[in-house]
């Protein structure tokens, strides 16, 4: 393990039910949605585009959606009615406009002029979606909103943090188990979709997820990050390079990045880590290689989760898996999964069972 000095504060499986003695699969309505993220510290909703939208759906997020028709009452009443409940169950609401969708797939969400509307959405599907013009009672009453919603969700265990809450778990004496992604990282959104949110559905323990656009990057009108210098120091000060972290940091940081941590009030101790591609690959004599890597030579033996994996570091790659561009080349995320997911389950696997606080 590591120890890094204190940092800044400035700084379901389908539900299945009995007929009769018998067991029969529930319709997709009636199935129990485990929602992808909860929050620690609440907000009232979480503005996205419909860019972002899109994203969740391929990602295959489970999430609450209300529409706003702008100007109606409706959506006051609605935010009136569900506040409590999305606050006390550490739930997370994203909001969207009606002229969102306009020129737009509405994605099974009932998208009407004059109306709000509260959609549930199962791994990228929509499941269920009701409107105020129809279902007033519902969307305006708090008792029946929860009678409601209570038959459809199941809590979280990934849940979003700021940069407070990160603070807290750096200096906590209680481990936690942190994941550092990016909503726009198209890494991130691979190991997402194709590993990360399947492998969490069947666990009970909890991961705290800490979202570097949400939390840190600011973007311009034309999506061009303005504030480059304060990631990178984001990225020191919290021991995601090698500056600080020498041992379970990788390079200049990077996301996904995972870590075991606990701490004081002065230091954070860093008991592992893992980090998923943003390999380098170079072409020697026409073989490709991966030639830096998180699972390195060097790093191997202070990875007791991954002793029973090889090194990456020096590895062939095929050059039918193989991407070149002006920027060098890339491996497949496709090909190169099948070796990171099985180091980052062996991770999550050995390490999760070991999370003691709780907010």
């Amino acid at each position: 393990m590591i120890t890094m000095k204190k940092v800044s504060k400035a700084f379901l499986l389908p539900l299945l039910c009995v007929v009769f003695g018998s067991l029969t699969s529930c319709s997709k309505n009636e199935q129990k949605v485990k929602l992808t993220y909860g929050e620690i510290t609440h907000q009232k909703y979480h503005e996205i585009s419909y860019a972002r939208f899109e994203r969740m759906i391929d990602n295959k997020e489970s999430f609450l959606l209300v529409v706003d028709p702008k100007g109606c009452a409706c959506f006051d009443s609605f935010m009136r009615a569900s506040e409590e409940y999305i606050r006390d169950n550490k739930l997370v609401l994203y909001k969207m406009n009606v002229a969102d969708f306009k020129g737009n797939e509405n994605k099974g969400v009932k998208v009407v002029e004059g109306s709000t509307s509260f959609s549930i959405f199962n791994k990228g599907v929509i499941q269920q979606s009701i409107a105020s013009n129809s279902s007033t009672e519902i969307m305006e009453n708090k008792s029946k909103f929860v009678e409601y919603v209570d038959k459809y969700l199941e809590k979280p265990n990934m849940y979003l943090i700021n940069k407070e809450n990160l603070n807290t778990l750096y200096h906590s004496a209680n481990k936690s188990l942190i994941y550092f992604a990016r909503n726009s990282c198209g890494d991130c959104s691979y190991i997402n979709a194709n590993f990360l949110y399947e492998y969490m559905r069947g666990r009970s323990e909890t991961l705290y997820v800490f979202d570097g656009d949400e939390e840190v990057r600011r973007y311009d009108d034309k999506g061009k990050l303005i504030n480059e210098e304060e990631w990178i120091q984001f990225k020191v000060d919290y021991g995601l390079t090698t500056d600080n972290n020498p041992t379970y940091g990788y390079s200049t940081g990077v996301v996904p990045t995972f870590f075991l941590v606990s701490g004081n009030s002065e230091t954070t101790t860093f008991h592992s880590g893992a980090v998923a591609f943003n390999e380098t690959i170079e072409k020697v004599d026409n073989e490709y290689k991966v030639s830096e890597v998180y699972f390195s030579n060097a790093r191997q033996s202070s990875l007791e989760y991954a002793r029973n994996f090889p090194s990456m570091e020096g590895m062939k790659v095929n050059a039918n898996d193989i991407i070149e561009s002006e920027k060098g080349y890339r491996w497949k995320q496709s090909a190169s999964s099948a070796h990171y997911f099985p180091r980052i389950q062996a991770f999550l696997d050995s390490y999760l069972i070991q999370v003691t606080h709780k907010f």
